[in-house]
């Protein structure tokens, strides 16, 4: 059996970054998003990410947002709500599963032009984060 080397290297950092209105916008839409899955997922029983899918896209399609944001959010939902059903069957008491912090989940099409970070928000439409030397630094590393 023959494997074919199609890794690309991954490199991870963190930079504090207050976020502008926009991305606040975004960030709120993301969490409605999510609790909206979330809401569908307790009224139909149903914590599978695949089951949650077919019950919830449909109803994300009403948010002005890119599609894969939407897909993010039902696989968060579900995943909260999949710990959820666990902890209940463990017998431990369990909060509210709503999320109340904003928050963005996002694995596509992120773009490093120079010092800004683009991450797409609506089609033809991104959000632009200042990246600082040592994050620039690091990621023009070639190591």
């Amino acid at each position: 059996m023959r494997f074919k080397n199609n890794t690309l290297p991954v490199k991870s950092i963190r930079q504090n970054h207050t976020p502008n209105g926009e991305q606040i916008r975004m960030m709120e839409t993301f969490t409605q998003m999510v609790n909206d899955c979330i809401k569908i997922g307790l009224e139909n029983n149903c914590s599978t990410l695949k089951r949650l899918s077919k019950l919830a896209y449909r109803k994300l399609q009403s948010y002005d947002i890119m599609s894969y944001y939407k897909l993010n959010a039902i696989s968060q939902a579900a995943g909260i709500l999949q710990n959820r059903k666990q902890s209940i069957k463990r017998g431990i008491k369990t909060k509210s599963p709503f999320v109340r912090k904003l928050f963005l989940v996002n694995c596509y099409n992120f773009k490093i032009n120079g010092c800004l970070l683009s991450i797409p928000y609506k089609l033809r439409q991104s959000i632009h984060i200042l990246l600082n030397e040592y994050t620039q630094k690091i990621l023009s590393d070639p190591a």
